[in-house]
């Protein structure tokens, strides 16, 4: 109970996460923490993205020889 009350900051923010929390005393599960309802997870839409619609059409395109040159020059640094 005494880590129950020192962590209770953290625990609550475990909880509000989604998290779900076991309390045990000596070894044996005596509780449990749930969040009161269960987190969502954000929906994203790339298509909202700023570089999705981004133009590209002034952009200077790398020819097949610089192209060449700069997968050279990352070869091996993967």
């Amino acid at each position: 109970m005494r880590e129950l009350r020192n962590h209770y900051t953290s625990l609550r923010r475990w909880v509000a996460a989604g998290e779900e929390v076991l309390i045990t005393q000596k070894g044996l599960a005596v509780a449990r923490l749930l969040p009161a309802s269960p987190a969502k997870a954000p929906k994203v839409n790339s298509a909202d993205s700023p570089e999705v619609g981004r133009d590209r059409s002034q952009e200077a395109c790398l020819t097949a020889k610089a192209s060449a040159s700069l997968r050279a020059e990352a070869a091996g640094r993967w």
